[in-house]
Formats: structure tokens, sequence, C-alpha cells
């Protein structure tokens, strides 16, 4: 390699681990942005009284009460409307 050819390549490669590094930077901000809004979000689950390691469980377990409690409601409903037409006869 001739010298003005080996001082292009070195350019080059200059110029490449400058555009590397500025993406690290960028991607690095990136990450530390993400990663206070997730802070954020788990901080917000905490104060709403879950634990986000949980929040799954909890809730397919206030699901199936507030299922159980339609049920329960359908049928005080039934009962109601079944006393209603006894009434009326």
């Amino acid at each position: 390699m001739t010298p003005e050819e080996i001082k292009k390549r070195v350019d080059r490669a200059l110029a490449r681990t400058e555009t590397i590094n500025q993406a690290k930077a960028n991607l690095g901000g990136q990450l530390q942005a993400k990663k206070e809004e997730l802070a954020a979000l788990v901080k917000e689950i905490r104060e709403a009284g879950y634990e986000p390691k949980t929040l799954a469980a909890a809730r397919d377990k206030v699901q199936a009460e507030l299922e159980a409690m339609i049920v329960e409601y359908e049928g005080k409903l039934d009962a109601a409307e079944t006393a209603i037409a006894a009434i009326k006869k």
C-alpha cells in the first residue's frame, strides 16, 4: 500500500469510529430514557397497591372476582324478575 492508500484507510476507519461512537451515545440516551420510563411505571403500579412482578396474577384474580360478582348480580336480577312476574299474575 502506498502512503496515500494507508491514509485513506485510516481516515475511513476514523470516520466509521466516529459514526459508531455517535450511535452509541444516541442509543445510550435512548436506553436511559426507557429505563426512566420503566422506573416510573413500576412506581405507579406500586402506588396503586400492586407488585409489578405479580401484576398479571393480580389482574386475573380481580377479573375472576368481578365475573363472580356479575354472576351473583344476574342471579339476583333473575330472582327479582321472577318475583315481579309472580306478583303480576
